[in-house]
């Protein structure tokens, strides 16, 4: 279970819904007990060199930065967000390919730059993907 509050919520659709392509960032916060509350968002740069429309990648110098925040300040990083324009919020195949055990993905569907959908999922031990629930909860 993912528990995401409504302002960090807010914090990326500001981010996002301003690009006109798939955007990116880290998930950072605590996690126990099965369950992960994100504390903190950190934006980064579509790193993708094919069609960033439909693509993201995230760059390896980003994830070490991330991982050192976090351990800064005793948070884990608990997974990656990223958009999906004029698609559903549901792992692609590329998005699973892509993808490291242990981490939520939250996809968040845009439909013409707006807010449409948010699903969170978690990569399986066979490599698929689950839906995990996520809580939106009141600042």
């Amino acid at each position: 279970m993912v528990y995401l509050e409504e302002n960090i919520l807010k914090e990326i659709l500001q981010y996002i819904e301003k690009i006109p392509e798939e955007s990116c960032g880290f998930l950072l916060g605590k996690n126990s007990n099965r369950a992960k509350r994100v504390i903190k968002i950190l934006p980064v740069k579509n790193d993708s060199k094919e069609n960033r429309k439909k693509r993201y990648s995230i760059n390896p110098k980003d994830f070490i930065e991330a991982e050192k925040i976090a351990i800064e300040n005793e948070w884990s990083l608990l997974g990656v967000y990223h958009s999906h324009l004029n698609w559903p919020a549901s792992p692609s195949e590329t998005d699973r390919i892509m993808a490291f055990p242990n981490l939520s993905y939250i996809i968040i569907s845009l439909q013409e730059q707006v807010f449409s959908e948010i699903r969170s999922w978690k990569l399986t031990q066979a490599k698929t993907f689950k839906e995990e629930k996520l809580v939106i909860t009141k600042s």
